[in-house]
């Protein structure tokens, strides 16, 4: 027997132990709200929110550090304390003609060194990611009548951390290793970074707080669907190349360090996961030629997911889009459905 044998049989035998344990199994009514329940504890508790609420609590204490007039919209650069002695800066984006309070789009970027920097087009418009990959989304957003909200994520933007290197992705690996040590997750800290900027949205009397939607890219998108998931003040909600089933894509297919959260397959597939959204407007968007989250895995959970919509009365506000490309943003199924639903 071979040693890659016997890491064959190692992995399958993880694959078939104790996996869904806070699965969709059919509940409706009272049941229903109780998984929801269930699913959103645990949810909480494998992305480290415990670890994260012992740091202490604190005050946003948003403050402002710039104001530029652009062509339809001016862009306010701000910082705001999630935790104590640590702040998440971001970019609100406010259009030039309407009334306010203007209905908000949180715009999350994905993995790239430049952070909020390329959501917000503050980057050549003659890169690939911005002619090709479309992924200016919050500066799409803005110039559609929202108010567009863009935080850096850690490890990204001006939250990189010391010492990356030549990919810009070494802070991503190292804030990951770092947060493990201590009960949390990189990509827990990111969905806490987005819940703790609803606070700063119910302050600002220019932004409406009943009507604040989510808009995820990539690695984004996954920390858009973990904080819509763990708060209803999300709604709607666009999960844009990500979603797919982890057996798919996170487990089959190596990803970023940063896309992993220890002990997440045990509490049930992604779209169990998506599942604690319902009833609230949810898009799923994909590109049929995803190399690092296959459409067929896509396609799977979305169908999944349909029956847990469908149990919260809800199968109409959870769609599918697959567009014809490969991973980038898909600016044609995303905005006619927040515009819909906003």
């Amino acid at each position: 027997m071979t040693a890659s044998h016997e890491i064959q049989q190692y992995l399958e035998r993880l694959d078939g132990g104790p996996t869904h344990e806070y699965g969709y199994e059919g509940q409706t009514g009272a049941a229903f709200a109780a998984w929801q329940d269930a699913i959103r504890e645990e949810l909480a508790s494998v992305l480290g929110f415990p670890a994260i609420r012992a740091t202490g609590s604190s005050e946003p204490d948003p403050e402002r550090l710039a104001t530029e007039t652009k062509d339809g919209y001016e862009r306010q650069t701000w910082h705001v304390r999630t935790e104590p002695d640590f702040r998440v800066p971001f970019d609100l984006l406010l259009p030039d003609g309407g009334e306010p309070p203007y209905p908000v789009v949180l715009a999350i970027h994905g993995h790239c060194e430049d952070g909020r920097a390329l959501a917000v087009g503050e980057v050549p418009d003659d890169r690939p990611e911005i002619v090709e990959e479309r992924r200016d989304f919050a500066r799409q957003a803005v110039k559609r009548g929202y108010a567009a909200l863009a935080p850096d994520m850690r490890a990204f933007g001006d939250l990189a951390g010391p010492e990356p290197d030549a990919d810009g992705y070494r802070s991503c690996t190292r804030l990951q290793k770092v947060a493990q040590l201590f009960g949390r997750t990189l990509a827990g800290e990111r969905a806490w970074d987005i819940l703790q900027l609803l606070e700063f949205v119910e302050r600002q009397s220019a932004l409406d707080a009943e009507r604040i939607g989510i808009v995820g890219h990539s690695g984004g998108a996954a920390a858009a669907m973990f904080a819509a998931a763990l708060d209803d003040r999300l709604a709607p909600v666009a999960v844009n190349s990500y979603f797919c089933t982890f057996d798919e894509s996170i487990v089959a297919i190596d990803h970023c360090e940063c896309n992993y959260v220890p002990g997440i397959r045990r509490v049930g597939e992604m779209w169990d996961i998506a599942g604690a959204i319902a009833p609230r407007p949810l898009a799923v968007v994909t590109g049929d030629e995803d190399p690092i989250f296959p459409v067929e895995g896509t396609r799977r959970a979305f169908d999944e997911l349909t029956e847990i919509y469908a149990a919260a009365d809800a199968a109409k506000a959870c769609n599918l889009t697959v567009a014809s490309g490969a991973h980038r943003f898909y600016p044609d199924a995303v905005w006619p459905f927040v515009g819909d639903a906003l």
